[in-house]
């Protein structure tokens, strides 16, 4: 991981195995934000924080309920952990689901350093369900909110003092997005693009990828509306399913020409044309 001090209190934990992780550092603890997928590397990035600021862990957050994103949480075990609750089903599928080499090698396909992290990763469910939105700290500084989109449980984290905002997966910076789950929503994901386009931010986190300044988030918004004003076309004109993806009226989309194009943007074309 590489990590970046993003503000006096946050560092940003650039993540290649997995998601990327954030710390927060408020008046007396420290927050965690996802984990990725190693065990080995959340327990370092926390071990680190926690011998930069001079205190305590209390708190691990996860943004949403895909295993690149909790797998390594066994380094933050005598924590309190915080999710959306209408995430639990999804959460408890992962957890009690029977790592055997069928498994490992299906989640090999997707996420790199999984056989790696599947040797010491003890995930668990988290403690504290949340069905809206709560606010964190001494002075309620951090805003825990679920928004939906990406997944029906994705949720934002917005620490308020140093104007940052954490966005799991509703932001995937210089990637071709996913956005291919059955309960993935495009209009709720447009939304609150458009919601944070419009806040007094500094800083924005995402789930995946680098940094990013606000600016970045309004390509993000008009790729996805573009996507989906232009799927919902080419049903109604009677584009065949196998042929959407690579229709040549497909918007473009917002990352660098040296992105690598992966099944999963593919099918998240087809998907979306599905649901429609």
């Amino acid at each position: 991981m590489t990590y970046v001090e993003i503000s006096e209190s946050v560092v940003f934990a650039q993540n290649e195995w997995g998601s990327n992780s954030v710390c927060i550092a408020l008046e007396d603890e420290l927050i965690f934000i996802d984990t990725g997928l190693n065990t080995s590397d959340a327990r370092a990035f926390r071990e680190s924080m926690e011998a930069k600021y001079n205190r305590k862990a209390s708190t691990l957050i996860l943004t949403h309920g895909h295993i690149d994103h909790f797998f390594g949480m066994a380094a933050y075990s005598d924590l309190q952990v915080v999710a959306a609750e209408i995430g639990k089903e999804r959460f408890n599928r992962i957890i009690s689901a029977e790592y055997n080499t069928e498994f490992v090698e299906n989640m090999s396909k997707y996420f790199l350093g999984f056989k790696e992290s599947v040797k010491e990763a003890k995930p668990f469910m988290p403690t504290i369900w949340i069905d809206e939105k709560i606010t964190i700290g001494m002075n309620k500084e951090l805003i825990f909110e679920i928004k939906g989109g990406h997944s029906g449980c994705s949720s934002v984290i917005h620490y308020v003092p140093e104007k940052v905002v954490i966005t799991g997966d509703l932001l995937q910076v210089d990637v071709y997005p996913y956005f291919g789950e059955p309960d993935t929503d495009l209009e709720k994901w447009i939304s609150a693009l458009k919601t944070w386009e419009g806040m007094d931010i500094k800083a924005v986190l995402p789930g995946h990828g680098r940094h990013v300044e606000k600016s970045y988030l309004t390509g993000v918004r008009v790729f996805f509306e573009e996507m989906l004003a232009t799927v919902k076309q080419l049903k109604a004109d009677g584009i065949q399913i196998e042929e959407v993806a690579y229709n040549s009226k497909i918007p473009a989309g917002y990352w660098p020409k040296e992105a690598v194009r992966k099944p999963a943007y593919d099918f998240s074309i087809t998907n979306l044309y599905r649901k429609l």
